[in-house]
């Protein structure tokens, strides 16, 4: 036996880059759960965290939108550009509009506070409106972030995009924590640690992105650009997906808020291990899946895609199995402690079977999109998770009040886990048609 081909190798290589993306996605995702149970435990599950965790989903919102969306339309428009002029000229003004869009964003935001907290069902105070006021500064660096981030998910540096994602949430951990050390823990100590960490990796982002290439005159009007043109027509597929996708998980936290004080809470906890838990292999493997078709050429895509789904599944479905047995011993672990009572450890546990598969569904069906983007056919993952959206809704409407608060979870499941079945059968046909041979040409 040859204990060389282990070790060296086109498979040996692919190990490694597994490897190393799992270890650098999991110290971010670790760090940001740590913040969640200590969160928890200090806090209990109550109106304050309530407001908190559904507040906060305004900017982790476009958070998603930049890590995600954006970056399915922004890097084969962002490769094809220095393919052909060797420069990406639209970069500049690019940052510059995306900057002004976040500024507006956090206008919107603060003078809309009242009307998102009435919204929600949660009970005003002041604390709350500070809290929306200080959560609304976020949204200018998360852009910055997702921009950088997307530049190195295009250049094939996989994990250094991934640290750009995950910063953030490290430095908000460490400074949630200092806080406690100096004895100044408070309600609003919670989204002070959050704004911090997203506008220290903005700032940084920003200006790596200035000066990420030589720009030359800077080109302000950027819909003049045709290559620019291209990534809009690409990013407007995305951004539908996306903004169905927000528009349920906002959906999800309605229906919860009914349910009384401590649900959404309760969400957010089983939410937080389920994606601890995944995000480890499921968001690392959909980047490398997306730098390598990139990179492959047509020809190798289809085989490309193949390999690359079943290692995801081979990794995921194990990793579920194994947290479904374990969710009891789990969230006592990381949870029962301080002001975490025996009630609250029901409510996460009941929603955690829940959240675990459709984490499964997601991370899979992200795959896919990465490959019907590559394609040139976003469109089609588009049209099909946005029809899953409406159906997941239309399945709460029918069940809200009616059944245990775990089936506004289980819509979407049963929705999206539909939504995978089709674009995975579209694209093994995308595949097949690919590889198929062309037709002889016999010679006269």
């Amino acid at each position: 036996m040859n204990w060389r081909n282990y070790f060296v190798g086109e498979r040996a290589r692919a190990l490694y880059l597994i490897a190393a993306a799992i270890a650098v996605s999991g110290l971010f995702k670790i760090a940001a759960f740590a913040r969640e149970a200590f969160i928890a435990t200090r806090f209990g599950l109550s109106s304050v965290t309530d407001a908190y965790f559904a507040i906060q989903q305004f900017p982790l919102a476009l958070a998603t939108y930049a890590f995600g969306a954006f970056t399915l339309a922004f890097v084969p428009a962002y490769v094809r550009s220095r393919k052909e002029e060797g420069t990406v000229s639209w970069m500049p003004g690019l940052l510059l509009w995306g900057s002004i869009l976040g500024v507006l964003l956090t206008a919107a935001m603060a003078a809309a506070r009242q009307l998102l907290v009435a919204g929600l069902h949660i009970r005003g105070s002041a604390d709350v409106n500070s809290t929306v006021l200080i959560l609304s500064a976020c949204f200018a660096p998360i852009i910055a972030t997702g921009l950088w981030a997307a530049i190195c998910t295009a250049r094939g540096h996989n994990l250094w995009a991934m640290s750009m994602t995950g910063f953030p949430y490290l430095l908000m951990t460490i400074a949630l924590l200092a806080v406690y050390a100096a004895h100044q823990l408070n309600n609003l100590s919670l989204p002070l640690s959050m704004t911090l960490g997203f506008v220290s990796v903005g700032i940084y982002s920003a200006v790596r992105v200035l000066f990420s290439q030589p720009w030359g005159k800077p080109e302000l009007a950027i819909w003049r650009n045709s290559g620019f043109r291209s990534f809009l027509k690409q990013l407007a597929a995305s951004s539908a997906e996306n903004v169905g996708y927000t528009a349920n998980q906002f959906l999800i936290l309605y229906f919860l808020s009914m349910g009384g004080a401590g649900i959404i809470s309760g969400n957010t906890c089983a939410m937080r291990i389920a994606m601890l838990a995944f995000t480890l292999l499921g968001m690392p493997l959909q980047q490398l899946i997306q730098a390598k078709l990139a990179t492959a050429s047509e020809l190798d895509r289809p085989l490309v895609f193949r390999r690359w789904m079943v290692r995801i599944a081979a990794l995921l479905v194990p990793g579920a199995i194994l947290l479904l047995t374990l969710r009891y011993p789990i969230v006592r672990l990381v949870y029962m402690h301080g002001k975490f009572q025996e009630t609250a450890l029901e409510i996460v546990v009941s929603l955690m079977p829940a959240w675990v598969i459709y984490v499964v569904v997601m991370s899979l069906n992200g795959a896919l999109a990465r490959y019907l983007f590559i394609l040139g056919r976003g469109t089609v993952y588009v049209r099909v998770q946005l029809a899953a959206y409406v159906i997941a809704n239309l399945i709460r409407v029918a069940v809200a009040g009616r059944m245990d608060t775990v089936w506004i979870l289980w819509a979407s499941v049963l929705a999206e886990g539909i939504s995978f079945a089709v674009n995975l059968r579209f694209c093994l046909g995308a595949t097949y048609q690919q590889e198929a041979p062309e037709p002889a040409v016999e010679l006269a």
